[in-house]
């Protein structure tokens, strides 16, 4: 089915949303033929891993799953996962009250963990979680450029492989990072990619065996608004073709779906985007854009370029 180009990113898993409502968004998502799973050592706190074995157990073989390794949770006490739900309804404050606690948040990690034995013991503890005894994609999570210069660990993750324990090793991280990877041979890659970062998604060149995945695509961090925003400035240009401007006449959260999600997918090199979907109506919404979109290619064609004029591409040309 056509929605195989959206994956499920599971980065609010047991972090913004609990295990019942992260269950039920999984069983929404996985019955809507949704199939690649991306989730992360670090992603809810340590513990949406074991949530989504939890969800995949008996559903294994059908389905592909993506985790990473760097960003490790530290470790929390019981009073403070008694406290999660509390947490949760603060970031559903006002923006100000939102950012104070992502800075909190951001505490309880510890990144830039790319030792060969800090490969193994995050790889192994994440199978025990996502009850599997391998992953089909295992992700760098936010390295340094200078890690592509770690030659033992790249020889360690070509050992998982062989192992079995891995189907391919990449790269998640900022486009800059992520072109630099590219430059150095990788050829499985994760990155943001929204109206505010479309540079890659532009300049990518599907070919060859590689992989891309797209995350991010509402932009992170409570910018839906500014998203919508933008979209609507673009539909008001006189150059902006008369059916898109009535399409885009209101930008709800319909129609900012459609948009974002078709135009970082169709056409360009990316093959999977990995919306993190909080309840079982954004599976729903976003099911329902791939599947239904209004737009055709060419108006996603000329909005991809007019963001591209307000906002000019990052880094120098690359094609895969």
């Amino acid at each position: 089915m056509s929605s195989s180009v959206l994956g499920f990113g599971c980065s609010a898993v047991m972090g913004r949303v609990g295990r019942k409502a992260s269950l039920a968004a999984l069983a929404a998502a996985y019955d809507a033929g949704i199939k690649l799973y991306d989730t992360a050592r670090s992603y809810g706190y340590g513990e949406s891993e074991g949530v989504l074995g939890e969800f995949l157990r008996g559903r294994r073989e059908s389905v592909v799953i993506s985790t990473k390794f760097g960003i490790l949770p530290t470790r929390t006490s019981r009073l403070k996962r008694a406290l999660m739900p509390a947490v949760r309804g603060l970031l559903k404050l006002t923006p100000g009250a939102r950012r104070m606690m992502q800075k909190q948040i951001a505490a309880q990690f510890s990144a830039g963990n790319f030792s060969v034995a800090a490969l193994r013991q995050s790889l192994e503890a994440s199978l025990r979680a996502l009850r599997t005894d391998y992953v089909d994609l295992l992700f760098l999570h936010e390295p340094p450029v200078s890690v592509m210069q770690q030659e033992d660990l790249f020889a360690a993750l070509e050992r998982v492989v062989a192992e079995g324990k891995v189907r391919r090793f990449g790269i998640a991280s900022e486009p800059a990072v992520v072109e630099a990877a590219v430059a150095s041979g990788m050829r499985t890659i994760q990155f943001p990619c929204n109206v505010f970062e479309l540079g890659m998604a532009q300049r990518l060149e599907a070919g060859g065996d590689i992989v891309v995945i797209a995350n991010h695509p509402f932009g992170g961090g409570g910018r839906i608004a500014e998203s919508k925003a933008l979209l609507t400035a673009l539909s008001q240009e006189q150059s902006a073709p008369a059916w898109l401007r009535e399409k885009l006449r209101v930008v709800d959260d319909e129609a900012l779906a459609d948009v974002v999600l078709n135009m970082i997918t169709r056409d360009t090199g990316i093959q999977v985007v990995v919306p993190s979907m909080l309840q079982v109506k954004h599976v729903r919404a976003n099911v329902a854009a791939i599947e239904r979109s209004r737009f055709s290619s060419g108006e996603l064609h000329w909005l991809r370029e007019a963001i591209g004029r307000t906002r000019p591409p990052h880094g120098s040309e690359i094609a895969l």
